[in-house]
């Protein structure tokens, strides 16, 4: 199913359990995937996952405590192509 295809979903967290979870989730609905998490490299794990699965999405390191960073990070997917 790809109710999500065109869309982009931004998940916090997305380096996590539930947060990964989610992410795939929207991958597999079609849905470009931005993965924010503080750590960098749990965000490439679930990234790597999903683009493994054929999906799209990027691994963004965010701290959502710290509005600079969520505004770059929202910036950053904005300006991303819609493609892998």
């Amino acid at each position: 199913m790809q109710r999500l295809q065109g869309k982009t979903a931004i998940v916090t967290g997305g380096g996590g359990g539930i947060g990964g979870a989610t992410c795939r989730r929207f991958a597999a609905e079609g849905a470009r995937v931005a993965v924010l998490d503080r750590s960098l490299d749990a965000a490439e794990k679930v990234r790597d996952g999903i683009r493994e699965a054929g999906g799209v999405a990027e691994a963004i390191r965010c701290d959502i405590t710290s509005r600079p960073d969520v505004d770059a990070a929202v910036a950053s997917t904005e300006a991303r192509p819609r493609s892998r």
